[in-house]
């Protein structure tokens, strides 16, 4: 089975074969990887630990989370002489407004556009203009700096500004924010980072000669040991900061290998031409690095999917699941970060570029953890069948929000436009309340309708169950026997919750068994387990079956009439809430319909006695009627 694109071919021209899959590491390679994964396990623990000390000791570092906020003022890297929005009270006094434009320092004329980046800065390296306008964003001196600004409206001005730390320290306690909280406001993603060197520990010491899981762990302590706040601690110590980024670079390539090798490390020729070409993110940056390493995940994703329809195994079918929700997540979570990233420079205000950092760094953690718990539960083959689960879930929250929200925005917008066009004010709030309104009318509509949509489409085995059993059920009852409707119930159930063992007790005795013998379920009832199961539908620690659902008949406190009693899934784990839940909706349905065929059978054991009895009287009166004629003529009297 290939996890990659079609390949050429197994054999190259000069007769090399290529191994089906990737090859377990032999002892040398395991112990080389072993003393990289460790040193890298080292930087990723040590690094944030020490990185965020450094941050949070240092508030003068405070200055820099705003470009400019060390003059008062917040300017935007694309355009640093416009003045974004003021930081702190004093850069007001000292008549800063937002949109003004800065034409020159120390009467120093700067150009009408000065872009502050790494490139512009290195070209631009001996401009007066840009030592001047760069002195006054980063240098490290309390000055008054005179400057010129034309205004929004375009009248040129002189102002002073006093350079320092304390202009976006005073603005955040202006907000009632602790500047504390600001060393540490664009880090929230190391909120993740004790899930993520658990999980790389794990992918690696579960199995640790496997390649793919191992250089999947790998990957995400290079990222650990590179991002944010482990750089300041490499900068610290003297790394170069090319070296930061090639451990960074390399993290994503390890990264995007173990995605294409999943799960089983199979080989293409394709596959490997692949991988080959992701070193060049090595010699990437911007926009550049953004689009290839975007369109190498989208090449990972379109193998993870043609493997997926091709394959028949269940379990791997989960495995893949799981890994293409992991990255699905984590690309729709990372495209929210790279949107507040871009969307940060034009905050109108020092609170909202706050909170644009809050939700990035937010944003950017969940990225990481979805990617790493969807690959994590796949190779490590635990609760995999709640893929559809999740799936279905995160449908849900999905549709629901846009759908309440574009009923929100469509109704006030509507109403507004009404309201302008008649009494031509938009002020008023009632439009506002209104949308709200109805919004929180139409939520559990809206909730009803998506979810079962996305269970129909998601979680296609329980809807079936839920809706299609107790229709079947109902048509059995009238026709079939008892353990033809016994085996047709337990095969549904078993699809439905995918469980490897089922079995239907009826009236204290064992009818049907599916995943083992009669005999063993017999066994299984002299078990501890089975001492409690009349009263606890659930008991995780049974491994034969965790589930035991009873089956009443009414909604009256009767006495059940059965059991069925469901097994785990193939991986051990036992059916979800919502599927116990299922199970307990179809279990009255299920109880009706037994109670009939025994009823029925009953009354068909009755006429077909009845009809025994009648058919041995009748024998017995023709077998009268037959031989009383033949005794009548032999004792007749002959007549002359």
């Amino acid at each position: 089975m290939q996890l990659a694109l079609p390949s050429v071919g197994q054999m190259s021209k000069g007769g090399f074969r290529l191994p089906p899959v990737v090859p377990p590491f032999n002892t040398s390679i395991y112990r080389l990887f072993t003393f990289l994964w460790l040193t890298a396990f080292a930087l990723a623990l040590a690094g944030p630990v020490a990185g965020f000390y450094l941050r949070y000791t240092a508030p003068a570092n405070n200055s820099q989370l705003l470009l400019g906020s060390r003059a008062g003022f917040a300017v935007s890297p694309r355009d640093a002489t416009v003045v974004r929005f003021t930081v702190g009270p004093k850069a007001e006094t000292a008549g800063i407004v937002a949109g003004d434009k800065i034409i020159a320092i120390y009467g120093l004329a700067l150009p009408p556009s000065m872009p502050i980046n790494e490139e512009a800065l290195a070209q631009h390296a001996n401009d007066p203009a840009y030592l001047t306008l760069g002195n006054l964003l980063y240098g490290t001196d309390t000055a008054d700096v005179p400057l010129t600004v034309r205004g929004p409206d375009g009248r040129v001005r002189d102002v002073v500004v006093t350079t320092g730390d304390n202009h976006i320290d005073d603005g955040a306690r202006a907000l009632g924010v602790s500047p504390r909280w600001l060393s540490v406001i664009d880090l929230m993603h190391v909120l993740a980072y004790p899930f993520l060197l658990w999980a790389a520990w794990l992918l690696h010491h579960r199995n640790s000669r496997d390649a793919v899981s191992s250089i999947l762990s790998l990957a995400v302590l290079f990222t650990v040991g590179a991002e944010q706040p482990s750089s300041i601690f490499l900068s610290h110590v003297g790394v170069p900061r090319w070296l930061n980024v090639a451990i960074f670079d390399l993290g994503n390539i390890l990264l995007l290998a173990g995605i294409m090798l999943f799960p089983h490390g199979n080989l293409s020729w394709r596959k490997i031409g692949l991988i080959a070409a992701l070193p060049i993110l090595l010699l990437l940056q911007g926009t550049l690095y953004q689009t290839f390493f975007i369109c190498a995940m989208i090449i990972a994703v379109l193998s993870l999917l043609r493997c997926l329809r091709q394959t028949e195994s269940s379990e791997q079918r989960q495995q893949i699941r799981w890994a293409l929700l992991g990255i699905t997540g984590y690309a729709v979570l990372r495209c929210v970060s790279i949107v507040g990233d871009y969307l940060k420079w034009s905050a109108g205000s020092f609170g909202q570029q706050l909170l644009i950092e809050i939700g990035v760094g937010i944003s950017f953690a969940l990225a990481v953890l979805t990617l790493q718990v969807g690959l994590l539960i796949a190779l490590l083959r635990y609760r995999l069948y709640d893929a559809e689960f999740v799936i279905s879930k995160s449908a849900n929250i999905a549709l629901i929000t846009i759908a309440v929200a574009a009923v929100f925005a469509g109704t006030a917008d509507g109403l507004k436009q009404i309201i302008y066009n008649y009494y031509g004010n938009t002020n008023s709030e009632g439009p506002v309340i209104f949308a709200a309104a109805l919004s929180t009318v139409l939520v559990n509509p809206i909730q009803e309708r998506v979810q079962r949509w996305s269970e129909r489409r998601f979680q296609k085995n329980l809807f079936l169950l839920r809706d299609d059993l107790p229709e079947v059920a109902r048509d059995m009852r009238e026709t079939a026997s008892l353990g033809e409707m016994l085996d047709e119930i337990l095969a549904r159930v078993d699809r439905g919750v995918r469980a490897v063992r089922s079995s239907a007790i009826v009236n204290g005795c064992i009818m049907r068994a599916r995943g083992l013998t009669m005999e063993e379920v017999e066994e299984w009832r002299r078990t501890s387990f089975a001492q409690d199961y009349r009263s606890d539908i659930c008991e995780a620690s049974d491994r034969t079956f965790p589930i035991r659902v009873p089956l009443v008949p009414s909604s009256d406190d009767e006495e059940p009439i059965g059991y069925l009693l469901v097994g785990p899934r193939p991986d051990g784990s036992i059916p979800s809430r919502d599927e116990q839940k299922a199970l307990k909706e179809v279990s009255e349905s299920i109880a009706r319909a037994i109670r009939t065929v025994i009823k029925r059978q009953a009354r068909e054991a009755q006429v077909a006695e009845l009809i025994e009895e009648n058919a041995r009287r009748i024998e017995a009166l023709e077998a009268l009627l037959g031989a009383g004629p033949r005794s009548t003529n032999r004792q007749r009297p002959r007549t002359a």
